[in-house]
């Protein structure tokens, strides 16, 4: 009666075995379903199934022995609704079969009740009529609470009708009683543990499928930051050459007055290069963070309005693109030298910058300040843009919150800011106002390393020093990097020499005794830190700063460059300034090997 299947005599062999019987009725009407509206009907149906069963065993064993046909009669004709609801559920109208037995359950609750009276110690009822809202209506929210409360007004008028004696229960006599109260309770416990049962079977199995989806989340967001560091390396080596070409043409355009028709056009090429650059040295930052590497400060003294200015002009190349000028203006009082984490304040300044530039009106002013906050000192970047609605300003400072705009941005700037800010022992703050623009606020602890005020030399160029006389090795496997690198430390008048390989590197190294030897940390055959071990162990080599290049995200590599002895390290693109700047940190130390 209940198989879906087309082979008669299966189904009839089922009939004469008790178990493929049993599966038969509890699978009836599920052929068509899946998921969870599948489980939800096999649950009625295994309900339905137990309910008659214990509605034959209770009314045949009640009637046995007490002969009481108003006992017998409404069981057996329960059993024959909850076949009904069977019945239901093969012919697919599974809601309608769900509402039947929540109804069948809770009548035959009050009726058997009222006419036993509290000998059938009815209340125990109240889990299994819970649970089996949970199951029977389960993804119904308003069934399920709709069939609870019914459940308790049946057990309210049960309870009042024992107390009121409304309608008076069956004239037992004592031992009548106890026969019924130690029939009708296993009855009620046995209904109960299977719905706790299958409650829990579903929990278990809804746990399971939540760790799996977990797991496999986790493995998808780990897939995904390692593609992410893959693509972001990959990528790196290509820019290197377009950043490399590009600054090196708008030196030439600087320096010389023979293309002036070009030298816009390089200056606005250099900007789209210094935006891109931005991206990928966020991206990595952010890489680094979701990787749990910490980031290190390295303090040092610098020239306040030195940095300042410097960072300021590289950036009026981005805002001439917008027609946009930046004014700085620094506090008469400020002390000249500062002792701070130089690296992560440029950082801190590019992103605030890049930000005002994006978000500013055309023809407007971008103000960067600094001023003393004793005993702290401030860095605002003020942009004369539309202003951040109120709304947004909880959530500024969150990964990936960014406004859709022309110029770019992933969003990730900002809470680098923060964290840089916070790493340094301060805070950094935003007021706006729609209409107005907005004010970034830094604030750091002020370490002065010198009272005296110098002025700072301004200037618009893109500057680099000389370093005459410096024997540099570049080894890097490739070529158009190795060339950009090689040309950057030949403008700085630095003898360079250049390597393909770590095999050929040590061999050139050997023979031109190099002062400073840039080593790429991916190289086939011969990696940066085997090429590195070898080369520590050359006399003639050992006291050479080593500087680890790479392009990759994840800076793994590089760090286990520094581990070995490598003495810095620089990433890919190469920026000119900062090349510069590592030459200028290690200038001393040079001078004082070549002078022993």
């Amino acid at each position: 009666m209940f198989s879906q299947q087309t082979d008669i005599p299966m189904t009839y062999s089922r009939l004469f075995h008790p178990v493929l019987l049993v599966q038969e009725i509890i699978h009836t009407g599920t052929a068509q379903l899946e998921g969870e509206e599948k489980k939800r009907v096999s649950i009625i149906n295994t309900l339905s199934l137990a309910s008659i069963v214990l509605c034959l065993i209770f009314g045949t064993a009640i009637y046995y022995l007490t002969g009481n046909i108003r006992i017998l009669l409404p069981a057996y004709a329960e059993a024959l609704l909850f076949v009904v609801v069977l019945l239901f559920n093969h012919f697919r109208l599974h809601n309608t079969a769900a509402i039947l037995t929540a109804l069948l359950h809770n009548t035959s609750i009050v009726y058997f009740s009222i006419l036993m009276g509290m000998v059938a110690e009815v209340h125990l009822l109240f889990f299994f009529l819970v649970g089996a809202a949970l199951t029977v209506f389960q993804g119904k929210p308003l069934l399920i609470s709709v069939s609870i409360a019914i459940s308790v007004i049946c057990l309210v008028l049960c309870e009042l009708n024992y107390y009121y004696n409304v309608i008076p229960p069956l004239d037992l006599s004592l031992s009548d009683q106890f026969l019924i109260r130690w029939v009708s309770i296993p009855a009620i416990l046995v209904l109960d543990v299977i719905t706790i049962y299958i409650y829990v079977r579903g929990l278990r199995r809804k746990n399971v499928l939540l760790q799996r989806k977990a797991a496999a989340l986790e493995k998808a967001d780990k897939d995904s930051r390692r593609q992410a560091m893959e693509t972001s390396h990959e990528m790196r080596n290509p820019f290197n050459a377009v950043y490399g070409i590009t600054q090196d043409l708008l030196m030439k355009v600087q320096q010389s007055d023979k293309y002036p028709e070009l030298k816009s056009s390089v200056e606005h090429l250099y900007s789209a290069s210094h935006n891109v650059l931005q991206i990928l040295n966020n991206n990595l930052e952010h890489h680094r963070l979701e990787e749990g590497v910490t980031p290190q400060l390295e303090t040092s003294t610098f020239n306040l309005r030195e940095w300042a200015a410097e960072t300021t002009n590289i950036y009026q190349y981005i805002a001439n693109v917008r027609d946009v000028q930046i004014a700085l203006e620094i506090e008469q009082g400020m002390p000249a030298l500062i002792e701070g984490d130089k690296i992560k304040l440029t950082q801190v300044l590019n992103n605030l910058l890049f930000n005002a530039i994006k978000f500013t009106h055309a023809g407007s002013t971008v103000t960067v300040q600094i001023n003393q906050a004793l005993p702290n000192w401030q860095l605002h970047v003020k942009d004369s843009g539309a202003g951040i609605p109120e709304e947004r300003l909880s959530t500024i400072f969150s990964p990936y919150v960014s406004e859709q705009h022309a110029f770019g941005g992933t969003g990730l700037g900002l809470p680098i800011v923060q964290r840089f800010a916070e790493l340094m022992g301060g805070t950094v703050s935003v007021a706006s106002k729609e209409g107005e623009g907005s004010v970034f606020t830094l604030t750091l602890p002020l370490v002065a390393a010198e009272e005296k005020v110098a002025e700072a030399s301004v200037s618009k160029q893109l500057t680099i020093r000389s370093f005459k006389g410096v024997k540099a090795l570049v080894i890097d496997d490739n070529e158009m990097s190795n060339m950009i690198l090689s040309r950057f430390l030949e403008r700085m008048e630095c003898e360079v020499v250049s390597a393909l390989s770590g095999e050929e590197g040590v061999k050139l190294a050997d023979s031109m005794h190099p002062d400073i030897i840039f080593l790429d940390s991916h190289m086939p055959d011969m990696d940066g830190k085997d090429t590195l071990a070898v080369l520590q162990s050359m006399p003639v080599v050992r006291n050479a700063i080593v500087i680890a290049v790479s392009g990759d995200a994840a800076e793994t590599s590089i760090g286990d460059l520094l581990k070995a002895g490598a003495n810095g390290f620089m990433t890919k693109p190469i920026d000119l300034k900062a090349l510069n700047d590592l030459m200028i940190k290690y200038e001393s130390r040079i001078a004082n090997k070549n002078a022993k």
